[in-house]
């Protein structure tokens, strides 16, 4: 009797350990309060969806044992954020979004701090452009745009964020690979890139699927190509700039970034926190299907490399296009 009491109490530890998550017991030491999830943009754009979703997923799945809460400290191309939460160094408690501007910003001068001042925690995706114009544009093809865009250079209307944004870096990339000009319109975002595409004063915008998915919807935005290494599997239909003999192409990462000097067990509790994220339903349905992102999870060893990559990337266009020396 007393070895099947024995038993019972034995079973039922056993599986009180294994109802609690993954690594809590490792999180408990360093997680005493809630994670503050920076996001640099603004309410409402790509960042700003990312860092909500993966609130939203991390609650729905518990995946962690503290709350995650999202604050927006815009500005600057990202540089109140990034000096935010550089100034807590070797904290555990935030995270950051980090994007492309994640390394242009600095590369600008307009940050003191890089990627080399934070701890690279994961890649989760990629967000690739598309080359739009509207719906009812006489160009119906890519090869009609750059083909006018040869006989009028300089005259044909394309934008996007501040000049050189991850918009000005893909249209010079599509300038250099096509043999064109075209005439760069600066904008405070994405979306008013788009009401201007919309409103006829601009012939041509480059905006991540997610931005563009409502206005084809609407038939008010027509698709001409997506500069990717290969197509979207949401879309299949769309070209490659590549596939038309257009060699350019350009994502942004989506990554997650913490202060530097995070004790190394946080960086191996959050690598798997963020691997389950990446690896559930709600997150490949909801967030990468819907918004025709490229799913790409990356622990932090590796997402160090992908920054150090795109960061040499950037500063060699950023040259070419005469912005940074």
């Amino acid at each position: 009797m007393a070895g099947k009491k024995l038993w019972l109490v034995l079973l039922i530890l056993s599986l009180g350990i294994h109802l609690l998550m993954p690594g809590d017991s490792q999180a408990q030491k360093f997680l005493t309060k809630p994670i503050e999830f920076v996001c640099h943009a603004g309410v409402g754009g790509g960042s700003d969806l990312m860092a909500r979703m993966i609130q939203t997923i991390i609650e729905k799945e518990k995946l962690c044992p503290q709350p995650v809460a999202v604050v927006n400290r815009s500005g600057g191309g990202g540089a109140i954020a990034f000096a935010y939460v550089a100034g807590k160094r070797g904290a555990p408690h935030f995270w950051l979004t980090a994007t492309t501007s994640f390394l242009t910003t600095p590369l600008l001068g307009k940050s003191k701090y890089n990627y080399r001042d934070f701890t690279p925690l994961v890649n989760l995706a990629y967000d690739d452009f598309f080359v739009t114009v509207r719906a009812d544009s006489s160009y119906k093809t890519m090869k009609d745009l750059i083909e006018d865009a040869k006989k009028r250079p300089g005259d044909l209307r394309t934008g996007g964020t501040y000049a050189p944004g991850t918009d000005a870096i893909t249209s010079h990339l599509i300038e250099k690979a096509a043999g064109v000009r075209f005439n760069y319109i600066p904008f405070k975002s994405g979306g008013e890139a788009m009401i201007a595409l919309l409103g006829g004063h601009l012939d041509m915008f480059y905006p991540n699927p997610g931005e563009a998915l409502a206005q084809v919807e609407a038939k008010k935005v027509r698709i001409l190509a997506v500069a990717s290494e290969k197509r979207l599997a949401a879309a299949p239909n769309i070209p490659t700039l590549k596939e038309l003999g257009i060699n350019a192409a350009f994502q942004q990462v989506r990554s997650i970034a913490a202060p530097k000097d995070l004790p190394p067990e946080a960086v191996r509790y959050y690598e798997e926190l963020f691997r389950k994220l990446a690896d559930s339903k709600l997150w490949k349905e909801k967030y990468i299907q819907e918004n025709m992102l490229t799913w790409d999870y990356k622990n932090s060893a590796e997402t160090l490399k992908i920054w150090e990559s795109n960061n040499e990337s950037c500063a060699r266009v950023m040259k070419e296009m005469g912005v940074i020396k």
